[in-house]
């Protein structure tokens, strides 16, 4: 599974932390778009943080935002 991180890569947060400490939009346009759409099309509809997860896990990278 990979990892999430809102200060720019200076360290490693959990999902809860991220969906709490920033606004879900940022999120989801730091991420993958192949593997967003991937995600969508298999959970939609699901809330932010059961998105979040498996989006981590089939990430190909960690997801870095800052």
């Amino acid at each position: 599974m990979k990892q999430i991180s809102i200060d720019n890569g200076a360290t490693m947060t959990t999902p809860e932390q991220a969906i709490a400490a920033m606004p879900w939009e940022t999120i989801v346009q730091a991420m993958d778009d192949e593997t967003r759409e991937r995600v969508h099309a298999e959970l939609a509809p699901c809330d932010e943080l059961a998105f979040l997860r498996c989006y981590l896990e089939q990430a190909p990278t960690d997801l870095v935002i800052g």
